[in-house]
């Protein structure tokens, strides 16, 4: 087989096209499993800071981190203690059970009584629960937002959240809580007050970094709160079906809400399919030519091209310009194709890692693979877009070979 042509250990701006000069293969055939998996909101990065220093004056609620991958790791105990947050108007109760969360259904409108009516009687379904959800900027930074009952959002959210009262408390009295990967990438200040705007302004506390498990969801907000930037109630629902087909499901929901809402996969699901060659060699050729053009232009959290990217925007914009579509977070592009082997892995793969402690599960940072160990990735908060040797640790993940046609299913 071709070898892909090695560019050592920096590609500069000026020599892209050397990665358009190799012949790459693709091999699949037969019938392959698709282990989709699915956790918390956008993507991470290997070589982030996991620390997250307190404000003057301020004892913000937070999830803390494991020893392991990131430099600066905060000291594996559980939670901060409850004393270090003033007290909630009311207590949220713990929920005597867990709920799996399937599917998230989001529009730009409120759905109807009609709408939800229907979507609660897909079969299969066993439990919805209602949202705000809309887009806002959180101290400037671009997020999607989601408004809940804390009372009755805490029993779908993943183990570690749903276990930490001061996590809830923090939410139930109108502060805000981000994802793991927007706390550290968009750089909030832990524990300080904010401006968020939405339809409209206010000015809230960051009280949390942590994970929810809904993809592509940056923050959460009391629904008071939500209230108050604009986010429209009923605008979201949270489907389970844990028995169900979640591709018909997901169907079934596309139908009913309209095509101007969003539906996002949110468990792991296996699909057998008939496997063939996924992309072309002109198709990968392009994906690497244009991921290799963006070397060197800076990482910004949430960004999509064409002068900044994050990691999933460059996987997306890379495979677009190759008429490949691909969802925007990389929970999603795990989904996009059957799970392969490092060993096996070929130049257009998709390479993924975990790093978010409070869902050790989530996927949340991806790049490129461009053959003999080296990878295109657009990496953290203060860096580039580069070409570097892949980062195996543990919290590598694992190897998608990307199937256009699975990856158009996703969301």
């Amino acid at each position: 087989m071709p070898r892909f042509t090695a560019l050592g250990p920096r590609l500069r701006l000026t020599t892209p096209i050397t990665i358009t000069t190799a012949l790459v293969l693709t091999a699949a055939t037969g019938a392959s499993a698709l282990t989709l998996r699915l956790g918390d909101a956008h993507h991470g990065s290997p070589a982030i800071s996991a620390g997250a220093a307190h404000q003057p004056g301020a004892t913000p609620h937070r999830l803390a981190l494991p020893a392991a991958p990131a430099p600066a790791a905060l000291p594996p105990s559980a939670v901060s203690s409850a004393s270090d947050l003033a007290p909630a108007a009311t207590l949220v109760p713990r929920p005597k059970r867990l709920i799996e969360a399937t599917l998230l259904v989001t529009a730009r409108h409120p759905l109807s009584a009609g709408v939800l009516h229907r979507l609660r009687h897909i079969s299969g379904v066993q439990a919805t629960q209602t949202v705000s959800a809309g887009h806002a900027r959180i101290d400037g930074h671009f997020a999607k937002v989601i408004g809940v009952d804390p009372a009755r959002f805490r029993a779908w959210t993943p183990k570690l959240t749903a276990h930490s009262q001061p996590l809830w408390q923090s939410i139930a009295r109108g502060e805000l809580t981000a994802s793991f990967d927007m706390g550290h990438q968009a750089r909030l200040p832990l524990g300080a007050t904010v401006a968020v705007h939405g339809a409209h302004r206010a000015m809230v506390r960051v009280g949390a970094f942590a994970s929810v498990g809904m993809a592509g969801v940056d923050a959460v907000l009391a629904q008071t709160q939500a209230a108050r930037i604009g986010l429209r109630q009923r605008s979201g629902l949270i489907i389970s079906a844990p028995h169900a087909d979640v591709l018909s499901v997901r169907r079934a929901a596309l139908d009913i809400a309209g095509s101007q809402a969003h539906v996002s996969l949110l468990r792991e699901v296996i699909v057998i399919r008939d496997a063939g060659e996924f992309l072309t060699r002109a198709q990968i050729n392009t994906v690497l030519q244009t991921a290799a053009h963006q070397v060197g232009k800076p990482y910004v959290w949430g960004a999509a091209g064409p002068d900044s990217f994050d990691c999933s925007g460059l996987v997306q914009w890379s495979f677009a310009h190759a008429g490949i579509y691909l969802p925007r977070v990389s929970q999603q592009q795990w989904f996009a194709g059957p799970h392969i082997s490092y060993a096996n892995a070929l130049p257009g793969d998709l390479l993924f890692w975990h790093y978010d402690p409070t869902d050790p599960a989530d996927i949340d940072h991806v790049a490129i693979y461009a053959g003999n160990g080296m990878m295109l990735v657009a990496p953290h908060t203060g860096l580039n877009v580069e070409y570097v040797p892949v980062a195996m640790n543990s919290a590598f993940a694992g190897v998608v070979r990307v199937d256009p046609g699975m990856a158009s299913q996703v969301g």
